[in-house]
């Protein structure tokens, strides 16, 4: 009876043991992991115009007609431009946007721009 009740012991505090590293290594782990673009608010989206002779006035007139809070920022050069959200949007209300403005003919592409992580190379 002392033997069953020694090996039940042991394997109460393996198992405890088990559960709180696991909990450590989830509690390190979750502020390393980067967010998923979907869950990220994008800030910026980057605009390539087709024929860029005012781009802080072209973006102003895109943000105006397609009602979306957008600045110029700055060129990026080869007819690409940096626009700033006001406010910040997530990736699924910002779509349907994009999809609408990709259209115009002044505008050849535009997409948000996603934040970008390094990852470690083995």
């Amino acid at each position: 009876m002392l033997k069953n009740c020694t090996d039940l012991l042991k394997k109460i505090a393996l198992l405890l043991s088990c559960c709180a590293i696991s909990a450590c290594v989830t509690a390190g782990n979750s502020n390393t992991l980067p967010s998923s673009p979907k869950a990220a608010l994008i800030e910026r989206v980057i605009v390539q115009l087709k024929s860029p002779t005012d781009p802080a006035s072209q973006i102003a007139r895109l943000a105006e007609h397609y009602q979306l809070g957008m600045e110029y920022e700055r060129d990026m050069g080869s007819q690409f431009y940096v626009a700033t959200l006001k406010p910040a949007l997530s990736n699924d209300s910002l779509q349907p946007y994009l999809a609408q403005i990709a259209q115009d003919p002044a505008v050849a592409s535009i997409e948000a721009d996603l934040p970008m992580h390094t990852m470690p190379v083995q």
